[in-house]
């Protein structure tokens, strides 16, 4: 594209903004004039009916009530866009020998002044040319029993803010606006001699000053098309790091809420941690989904518990030991549990006889409590049903039921082989203490003396779903048990590979019967050393969805990181790594690397490095992200003077310009302009496939650059 014709469409939109917010500030005096003349229109109706003749009055009553219709067009409140940013895209279509510009935006608009149109990028049918199909691409498409076709003639994404045009990218190319002048932004990779300082000369990409366009004009095809897919079926999306599954899935959630009737309160978002909960709703909020609940896994969990459960403590203890975390999310512990209520469901056979025995056992199907409390309504037994009271009063304390589980030795011990030995031995002894210790708390919890048993001691959060299987289990159904139940139309599960099973059958209970899941996420990004990933077809099992019957889509083209950080990811995972290296669609800075003596010495390096990069690029944001939280910890003590520096180790990410001191398990699904790895050494980062996961989940954070430092390289690296 020559420099003239690039500065004629530069002008072209312009133009087109200026027109768009002149009319838009213009259009209330233009409907006051307009109903003026209706008026005076009506006026002189009004007049010549009463002279006309009677022939001629029908006409003079048919222009009269057209023109009643016409001003009570404009006296409704017309939606007009935002004049801040009215669109965020623009094509030219060639079609039927005519040339036709269109806008993309959230809010149509057009007008008899007007060469263009604003189209709806969620409900126009023509929105689908600028998300289909590129530059120079012919296109057809099927629309109302009629065929659309034509040829694009220029196509481009529009960054819009505060009523000024600052950003056009087209064709590969990206223009912006600085201090009142457009140049060309390319980004430049330098070659890293690797010596110390070099870091200070090649950290840094100069684009983060800019505004970026909005994600939604940034969807391609295949992203487009999940967007649009239908309520009716489930949705798993999966990919690489970057690829966009988050953002389709909530934009999918837009277009639900927009075109199938759901409700936003009718929607669950469930993301990992609280800075992707802030950043989902930015996201929504964009697109006017304010009513849309966004919660974390955890939160939306505990909520959930302390409204139907009454004897829980709020005492929950978040971070138990690996070995405790091991054991209750593994999925051979969910059979155990059938186990012993298969055990319970046999002692209670044993104590029947005759017709009682008979009623019990005739409805098998039913869940084990309504067939306990139909047992204690018709028994004639008076002994028997004292009996039997008991045991339906015991039903509701899950709490003191799982520490009996957790108590059965016999019952605990068949863990190790269930499981391949992920459960060993030593766990099974840290088990042991861990729940004697929580049974002591029961009595000894000064803090809850004045509630009574109940509501003294503590529970972790890994306890909390396995409350939940064992009220499904005896009960039918959460709602059978509590007091409140909300159920959700649509719930989206961001990063499902991190869920455990007793998790996904807690989050079935809340999908409406006809609701259904969007679901996204990627087993290569599964870290959590307290859980295995198996397969997505167990995921969709486990939240009793139709897998015949559900979408599946693999997105492979990374659009947060350059080639040279995907290229870098791809070889950490070895073996672990798809086939095919995924796409990127733009180069970007090398890969830094630099040898340290120690930790201190790193502190000095990125010190320095912080220094001149925030001064260029104060706008920038960028990730310290540590193998350990002692290591960020001690990290964060040596740079805190550098300013702007911040400690997160429990997700609550600002999402502001600045650096964050952070660890691999708090960063999932966050995205930063820049990532520094401090302590990329071969004893935190081992050839194994753990090591493999966690490293490359903190290097696929960079949008521009990513920096290591080591003082013995991992080999994965």
């Amino acid at each position: 594209m020559s420099e003239l014709v690039n500065q004629k469409y530069i002008q072209k939109i312009n133009d087109f903004l200026t027109q768009t917010v002149d009319l838009i500030d213009r259009v209330p005096d233009l409907n006051a004039a307009a109903l003026a003349d209706i008026a005076a229109n009506i006026k002189a109706l009004r007049d010549e009916s009463l002279n006309c003749k009677e022939d001629d009055l029908p006409g003079i009553i048919q222009q009269m009530n057209l023109l009643n219709q016409l001003a009570d067009r404009y006296e409704q409140h017309q939606s007009l866009p935002n004049a801040e940013s009215p669109f965020f895209g623009h094509f030219k279509i060639k079609q039927n020998g005519k040339l036709k510009d269109f806008l993309i935006g959230h809010t149509p608009f057009s007008h008899k002044e007007l060469k263009f149109k604003i189209i709806d990028w969620k409900k126009s049918p023509m929105a689908r040319i600028f998300y289909q199909y590129g530059e120079g691409d012919d296109f057809d498409f099927d629309l109302d029993d009629r065929i659309i076709e034509g040829h694009i003639l220029e196509k481009s994404i529009l960054t819009v803010r505060e009523k000024q045009l600052v950003r056009i990218d087209r064709e590969g190319n990206t223009n912006v606006l600085r201090e009142g002048e457009w140049i060309s932004l390319n980004e430049s990779a330098q070659k890293l001699a690797g010596g110390e300082g070099s870091a200070n000369q090649s950290l840094g990409s100069g684009r983060t000053g800019f505004d970026g366009p909005e994600v939604i004009s940034l969807l391609d095809k295949t992203q487009y098309d999940l967007v649009n897919q239908s309520a009716k079926k489930p949705l798993l999306i999966t990919g690489g790091a970057g690829s966009g599954k988050t953002t389709v899935a909530l934009y999918r959630i837009a277009k639900l809420c927009r075109e199938d009737g759901i409700r936003q309160e009718e929607v669950m978002v469930i993301v990992p941690n609280n800075g992707l909960v802030k950043l989902s709703k930015k996201l929504l909020v964009e697109s006017q989904l304010e009513k849309v609940r966004v919660s974390t896994l955890d939160d939306l969990i505990k909520k959930i518990v302390f409204q139907n459960m009454r004897s829980v403590p709020k005492k929950i203890e978040d971070n138990p030991l690996d070995s405790i975390a091991t054991i209750k999310r593994n999925p051979k512990l969910l059979e155990l549990v059938d186990e012993y209520l298969a055990a319970k469901e046999l002692s209670i056979e044993k104590k029947l006889k005759g017709t009682d025995l008979e009623f019990f056992t005739k409805n098998r199907t039913r869940p084990l409590y309504v067939r306990v409390k139909n047992l204690y309504e018709n028994t004639r037994d008076p002994l028997l049903k004292v009996e039997v009271k008991k045991i339906l009063n015991g039903f509701k304390n899950v709490r003191e039921e799982l520490l009996n589980i957790f108590s059965d030795s016999k019952l605990m011990e068949k863990l190790p082989e269930m499981t391949n030995r992920m459960v060993t031995t030593h766990m099974l002894n840290d088990l042991k203490f861990y729940t004697a210790k929580q049974i002591q708390g029961l009595d000894k919890d000064s803090d809850y003396a004045n509630h009574g048993q109940d509501l003294s001691g503590f529970v972790d959060k890994y306890d909390l779903p396995l409350f939940n299987y064992l009220i499904v289990k005896q009960f039918g159904h959460l709602k059978y048990f509590g007091r409140e139940f909300k159920s959700y139309r649509h719930i989206f599960l961001d990063e499902a590979q991190e869920l455990s099973k007793s998790e996904l059958v807690m989050l079935g209970q809340i999908k409406h019967q006809d609701g259904n899941f969007t679901i996204a996420g990627d087993s290569v990004q599964q870290i959590d050393s307290t859980f295995e990933f198996t397969s997505w077809h167990d995921v969709c099992h486990t939240l009793e969805l139709d897998v015949d019957d559900m979408q599946v889509e693999e997105l492979n083209v990374s659009y947060r990181s350059p080639k040279e950080i995907v290229s870098f990811a791809h070889k950490v995972l070895g073996p672990l790594a798809p086939k095919e290296l995924p796409e990127s669609k733009r180069d970007g800075g090398p890969i830094i690397e630099t040898s340290v003596q120690h930790l201190e010495h790193a502190s000095m390096l990125i010190s320095s490095a912080l220094v001149e990069l925030m001064n260029r690029e104060p706008k920038a944001s960028i990730a310290i992200i540590c193998s350990k939280e002692s290591i960020a910890r001690e990290l964060y003590s040596e740079i805190e003077e550098v300013g702007s520096i911040r400690l997160v180790l429990d997700e609550n990410f600002s999402l502001r310009p600045g650096v964050d001191v952070t660890t691999v398990e708090q960063i999932r699904g966050l995205e930063f302009d820049y990532v520094i790895i401090p302590d990329c050494d071969k004893d935190l980062y081992p050839a194994n496939n753990t090591a493999r996961k966690r490293l490359h989940l903190a290097a696929t954070r960079a949008i521009h650059q990513l920096w290591i430092l080591f003082k013995d390289k991992t080999l994965i690296a």
